[in-house]
């Protein structure tokens, strides 16, 4: 931290050792937050709701506090989808629009226990179900890089928030890529969790009162650094609040960035050829720093044969908790449509029976052993997080994965169907492995690019320290032009 920048511009460990050695106070620091909010966000529409009292309330009793939790004073803001006390919780959802909990969602209240000061929440796609964030809530958000261009969703607005400087730290969701597709897009670190480990009792959605989780979902930190990610998790990890077990998530395997075995894969799977190329760049990058490098010719053994399953298990979930109007219009897709489209692998997955989603879960179940054993002899899988870079924004056409059946992506050297945006982010999420996107150290066409950064199942603080050892080498955040 310089002397002279300015607190916007410090990463998380950097605003708490200015937090706790009074260099700033938490109210100081949270109008700061305020004004710089309002100065920028109508032109990103990343924070779609304020709580300015409420939270200088909270920032002068974190001010009074001698000691504290481990974020005292921090001003932070949540995705729209977690139930906050203060705050209501929509997922952009035109009747939820009076939803307003009466207790923090579980990961929610952990940020609150040690000292956080929630001031706003983040907008994302209605019902969390596009690589786009915008609603009839709360409108569109864009990107600070290009207005014309994504955020990514559905954690969109927690990552524009990152990247233009109104938060330092964000909590996202990720059954899509929702964390690590905004991240990518907007040039800032996310982590997607092991499945399991960072409870979700209280994110919408399932809709309110849910308890059951299905499963592909997981809760995860945005931020700035790898090692702030590091010092969320430590504070978000753990069993939900009155389970009989403890959570013990192994140490990194390494602690040395020439110790880590890295497999490199930009195959098989769509993608634009010019980011492939950067990745592989980045893969030059790591092997003069002392990494074992091994490219990968096809996809990894786990993922051959299996291309399929993650659509189908991912609608099937989506399916479960649908109402016989959302249903009816993924079967109207359908009709005309070949078997192995899009349209028809998506209506079959959200009518299945009982049986049949218990064989993909058992389909599952095998291929998450198979990672297992892959990870035996590697360390850390990288690949596209995406097919593009940030794309423009494509909308109008209504919401929810139906009108995303017809939108198309361009990749440089051909038009992609838009859900083949699923295909990258799938790979970690069918498998419940950790994902860490970090931006590459060269942008694209003038945009953030970002690279997944995939570890062994449990082993989120291997593939953290690989990333917080890659910051040391290849620098850290660069914000948007204007947003210094």
């Amino acid at each position: 931290m310089t002397r002279n920048a300015e607190p916007h511009s410090w990463t998380l460990l950097q605003t708490l050792s200015a937090l706790q050695s009074g260099q700033i106070g938490a109210l100081e620091l949270l109008e700061h937050m305020l004004a710089r909010h309002d100065r920028l966000n109508p032109a990103i529409n990343a924070v779609v709701a304020t709580d300015p009292e409420g939270a200088r309330t909270a920032a002068r009793a974190a001010d009074n506090r001698r000691g504290g939790g481990r974020l005292n004073g921090l001003p932070m803001t949540i995705k729209e989808s977690f139930d906050t006390v203060g705050f209501a919780t929509t997922a952009g959802i035109p009747p939820l629009a009076a939803n307003r909990p009466a207790q923090d969602a579980d990961a929610v209240a952990r940020l609150r226990a040690e000292g956080a000061v929630i001031w706003g929440k983040t907008n994302l796609p209605e019902a969390a179900s596009d690589h786009q964030s915008y609603n009839d809530l709360f409108g569109m958000t864009r990107n600070p890089w290009d207005l014309e261009r994504t955020v990514g969703g559905s954690s969109g607005g927690s990552a524009a928030a990152l990247a233009a400087g109104l938060t330092v730290l964000e909590l996202g969701s990720d059954i899509g890529g929702s964390i690590r597709l905004p991240a990518h897009f907007c040039g800032v670190w996310g982590l997607k969790t092991s499945f399991g480990i960072v409870p979700r009792r209280g994110h919408l959605p399932p809709m309110p009162g849910t308890l059951t989780e299905g499963p592909l979902s997981v809760a995860g930190p945005m931020a700035r650094s790898a090692a702030d990610l590091t010092l969320a998790l430590e504070i978000l990890a753990g069993a939900e609040p009155g389970a009989p077990w403890q959570l013990a998530l192994p140490a990194s395997r390494h602690r040395h960035l020439r110790d880590f075995r890295v497999a490199v894969w930009t195959g098989d799977l769509p993608v634009d050829p010019e980011y492939a190329a950067a990745i592989q760049r980045f893969a030059d990058a790591l092997e003069a720093e002392g990494v074992t490098v091994t490219r990968l010719r096809a996809a990894p053994e786990p993922q051959r044969g299996r291309e399929d399953l993650y659509m189908k298990l991912l609608f099937a979930t989506l399916g479960s908790g649908m109402p016989p109007e959302a249903l009816a219009q993924f079967a109207a897709a359908a009709e005309g449509q070949p078997d192995g489209s899009h349209a028809a692998v998506m209506a079959r997955a959200t009518h299945a029976s009982a049986g049949e989603f218990a064989a993909l879960v058992e389909r599952q179940a095998h291929l998450i052993a198979d990672w297992g054993r892959w990870f035996e002899s590697h360390d850390i899988l990288l690949c596209p997080v995406s097919m593009t870079p940030a794309f423009p924004h494509q909308s109008g056409d209504g919401h929810g994965p139906v009108p995303q059946i017809a939108r198309r992506l361009d990749l440089g050297d051909r038009q992609q169907p838009y859900l083949d945006n699923l295909l990258w982010p799938g790979v970690a999420t069918l498998a419940h492995l950790p994902s860490v996107v970090r931006p590459l150290p060269e942008q694209l066409r003038g945009l953030p690019v970002g690279v997944q950064m995939i570890g062994p199942g449990h082993g989120d603080y291997t593939a953290l320290a690989f990333a917080a050892l890659c910051d040391q080498v290849f620098g850290g955040f660069t914000p948007p032009p204007g947003y210094e």
